[in-house]
């Protein structure tokens, strides 16, 4: 049910839904109610593909949580997981561990990584099943991180977990709570990941990485364009928000 009413409101599905009864009532003889149907859908689209909204929209949520600090963990005296939500992947056999993983998934491996080196004697838990009768997302990352250099003694795994929700439950299955959780995933994912693990019983330190929105002295002349970028950002926020949203409802 989710997954439909997500692909329903998409900003760019809208479009063409808005285009769809646009041209419906064309074809009715409706051209007064056609053209502004019209009128609305390329409104719509500028709105979705440039800038100012989705840049908004996706920064109230990736600036809820900052870039994780080892001084987060000052006198904690116990055991470390570094749990990395799986974000895609595939198995082509052609190719290493690390091209088979996601660029998002890779992205949090890479941050997963960063804070482990920081912390020694911590453990990395790499998670998310596979499709039917194949290698799993959490096998694909394993690989990728003793790739990296990551000694495989300090990984661990979480093979079941399909999504955010079953991530949370299947890891306190596994590890419980003796161990301190940081929780590795995009920024933008961070805060339904937290509300999940919190209603899971958890309390885990957030770790955001993938950050689409980045700030710098640097100042692109033509941010203000139509681009395809903008509207994947949009999608993105979309599907976080409608995600917060049905984590309400099932409450």
């Amino acid at each position: 049910m989710r997954s439909i009413l997500s692909g329903l409101i998409l900003p760019f599905s809208i479009f063409w839904l808005l285009i769809g009864i646009a041209a419906f009532f064309y074809f009715i003889k409706k051209n007064r109610i056609s053209l502004r149907l019209f009128i609305i859908s390329i409104i719509w689209l500028l709105t979705i593909s440039t800038s100012f909204l989705p840049n908004f929209l996706v920064s109230h949520l990736e600036d809820l949580y900052n870039t994780f600090s080892v001084t987060n963990l000052i006198k904690n005296q116990k055991p470390v997981n570094i749990l990395v939500l799986g974000a895609g992947y595939s198995d082509d056999e052609r190719f290493p561990s690390i091209n088979n993983l996601a660029e998002a998934a890779l992205g949090r491996l890479c941050e997963g990584i960063r804070i482990h080196r920081l912390i020694p004697g911590s453990f990395i838990v790499t998670s998310a099943s596979g499709y039917e009768n194949e290698i799993t997302q959490a096998e694909v990352t394993r690989q990728a991180a003793i790739v990296l250099g990551i000694d495989s003694l300090q990984i661990k795994m979480q093979k079941k977990p399909k999504n955010t929700r079953q991530e949370a439950s299947e890891y306190k299955r596994l590890f419980g709570d003796t161990a301190k959780l940081i929780l590795v995933t995009s920024a933008i994912h961070m805060p339904r990941a937290m509300k999940m693990f919190r209603k899971a019983g958890l309390n885990p330190l957030p770790a955001p990485t993938n950050h689409l929105i980045k700030k710098g002295k640097h100042k692109d002349f033509w941010f203000w364009l139509p681009a395809a970028g903008n509207i994947q950002k949009m999608e993105s926020a979309v599907h976080e928000y409608v995600g917060l949203a049905w984590a309400d409802v099932e409450d």
